[in-house]
């Protein structure tokens, strides 16, 4: 990819400007196979803070990730390393997707015939046998993460996810 005319040195390679709120990155998350933190960053666990303390990073990310009886002039960091959820590329940022798979239903069914010899007679042909459904279900009356979702979850590996804060 060839950059070409560029009107100042903030401009990547995709066209996109440097954002100034996170000039010095703060809010970017760091991913370690470990359990780390660096000095200028915190835990992903939810903690809330005071806004007079990190004031950087909530001009960020701002109430966010707040929670209903948060106190006034606090504000929370993300919750992932405790919440279990996987990290999903999407246009709109910190939408909560519910764990689930696809809905499906079953029926059992079984034949009979009217009279005797029928099953010799009609095997193969609807107008001698009649059919019973014995029963048909959704998979989500046996368990609620049917239904909740389109997809399935794949396999994974867990991470340690910081913020960096200054």
């Amino acid at each position: 990819m060839e950059i070409k005319q560029v009107k100042h040195s903030y401009l990547n390679q995709n066209g996109y400007n440097k954002n100034s709120l996170t000039k010095e990155r703060i809010g970017t998350l760091f991913i370690y196979p470990i359990d780390f933190t660096p000095d200028d960053c915190l835990s992903c666990d939810g903690y809330s803070l005071l806004i007079t303390d990190y004031k950087e990073l909530f001009a960020v990310i701002g109430t966010k990730f707040n929670q209903s009886g948060d106190a006034e002039g606090t504000f929370r960091v993300p919750d992932y390393n405790i919440s279990g959820r996987f990290l999903q590329p999407h246009v709109t940022s910190g939408i909560k997707i519910e764990a689930g798979l696809p809905n499906h239903y079953h029926t059992v069914v079984a034949f009979y015939w009217n009279y005797p010899g029928a099953a010799e007679e009609g095997r193969g042909n609807p107008d001698y046998g009649n059919h019973l459904a014995l029963t048909t279900s959704w998979a989500s009356e046996c368990n609620p993460i049917y239904g909740n979702s389109a997809t399935v979850q794949p396999p994974s590996q867990t991470v340690h996810l910081v913020i960096k804060y200054k």
